[in-house]
């Protein structure tokens, strides 16, 4: 952590984090060949945010349809799913979250055909691969997921006002 500010991979749009710890695990991920992390990880005030951010509508996007199919298969459910639990693994190695605090997953995705009724089936297609029917186990001391929520950015700035997303 050393800015609240930072670029998505495209240098396309800056997230303004201030006030909060964030965590890039993409260099640890890299160290090895089974993990596969999310953008950012948000230590927030009430919660931990997991952002995976996606955009399709940015200039110079080589193939937007394909994106658009991309996002129908299991393969991409598989690939969302699993840059959360090894992201949770990797902040928890770095011991992160020690408060306990609520983990939210959101998958922040931009393209100009996908609407509310496409988010809402990625969330209930993406939810089936989460760890949400861990949360009631006896076994289960820590808070491994309390939501997963499939957004676009004017979603993201109504839900998280504090954390603006800009267009470069």
């Amino acid at each position: 952590m050393t800015e609240a500010r930072y670029r998505d991979e495209n240098n396309k749009y800056e997230f303004d984090f201030a006030h909060c710890e964030v965590w890039e695990y993409h260099p640890l991920a890299q160290k090895t060949t089974s993990l596969s992390d999310v953008d950012f990880v948000i230590d927030s005030e009430n919660e931990v945010i997991f952002l995976e951010y996606k955009n399709a509508s940015i200039d110079g996007v080589a193939n937007p349809s394909a994106f658009l199919c991309k996002l129908k298969t299991e393969e991409f459910y598989l690939r969302i799913s699993k840059k959360f639990f090894s992201s949770l693994f990797l902040h928890w190695a770095c011991r992160g979250n020690e408060k306990d605090l609520p983990i939210v997953y959101i998958l922040l995705i931009e393209h100009p055909e996908i609407d509310g009724k496409i988010r809402k089936k990625l969330r209930e297609k993406i939810s089936k691969q989460l760890p949400f029917n861990l949360k009631d186990e006896q076994q289960i001391k820590r808070s491994v997921l309390n939501k997963f929520e499939v957004l676009n950015i004017d979603e993201w700035h109504q839900a998280y006002p504090m954390f603006k997303a800009v267009a470069l």
